[in-house]
């Protein structure tokens, strides 16, 4: 019987050692609780986002010790540290005070103008569905867009199939896009909303965040909360490619997936003088 137990003790000791969480509260230099920043190993599916009152926590356990956790948000300096050093720590929590960033706003002129409003991205929704669960915060998903302009972002669009969400809280997030992959974020400002659309078009205005792009870029959704009496799955428009690629990840600093059809996107935009 002893035996028993002590073999059953020494199967137990490597759990406890590789089982580890770090947990805390993200805010900012004036300790104002930053929500949903973005939490995760780099280059790893393992990963999650801050609450509404920046409140986290992250399993970092079987992680190489090598591996980056990031504390990235739009605005601040990000943070990094090395997961060894995290397992290294006795308590394990840790708050964290990120520091916003400086930046300095470019001076636009856009081109006088009558015309109709001009419009890059899909034409017509896609007959095809991408179904998302709304389970995993922190998911993401988006398309490329082809451009040689110097424009302005007016406004977004994406077409929902079928919501059975009561609401979703989404982030919108402007990436580059040299060499057709999601680049360096653009836009300077977290642009969030939520979407109580069934069906059909929705839409974000974006002509308050001065987002001058001008050469190819990619543009997602990020899935935040989702509020729900029945199932947390939304359906996403989904066509054929015709002018981009589109990529999607399940969690903050996963890898990004390529796939060949194009999310049902467009943006209203504005040519900026030369």
């Amino acid at each position: 019987m002893k035996r028993t137990l002590l073999y059953l003790m020494l199967l137990f000791v490597p759990i406890l050692i590789n089982a580890q969480s770090i947990s805390g509260k993200l805010t900012d230099e004036n300790y104002t609780p930053l929500a949903y920043v973005n939490i995760g190993v780099v280059g790893l599916n393992k990963g999650t986002i801050s609450s509404s009152n920046g409140m986290y926590k992250i399993d970092i356990s079987g992680v190489d010790n090598e591996k980056i956790v990031r504390f990235s948000h739009v605005g601040y300096v990000s943070i990094d540290f090395k997961v060894g050093d995290l397992k290294k720590m006795h308590d394990e929590l840790l708050n964290l005070k990120m520091k916003e960033k400086k930046i300095q706003l470019q001076e636009i002129t856009v081109k006088p103008s009558n015309e109709e409003p001009v419009y890059i991205g899909s034409k017509k929704a896609g007959r095809m569905a991408w179904v998302w669960s709304e389970a995993i915060n922190g998911a993401e998903i988006g398309t490329l867009f082809r451009n040689d302009k110097s424009i302005l972002l007016e406004k977004f669009y994406f077409h929902i199939r079928k919501n059975y969400c009561d609401s979703i809280l989404y982030r919108i997030r402007i990436y580059s896009g040299e060499d057709e992959y999601p680049q360096k974020i653009i836009n300077t400002k977290d642009i969030r909303f939520i979407s109580k659309k069934e069906k059909g078009w929705d839409s974000v205005n974006l002509s308050g965040y001065n987002i001058t792009i001008n050469n190819d870029f990619i543009v997602t959704l990020e899935t935040l909360e989702s509020w729900t009496s029945e199932y947390k799955t939304t359906h996403l428009s989904v066509g054929k490619a015709k002018s981009g690629l589109s990529f999607s990840r399940a969690s903050s600093m996963a890898p990004w997936t390529e796939f060949g059809n194009q999310m049902s996107f467009r943006i209203e935009i504005k040519e900026l003088k030369k």
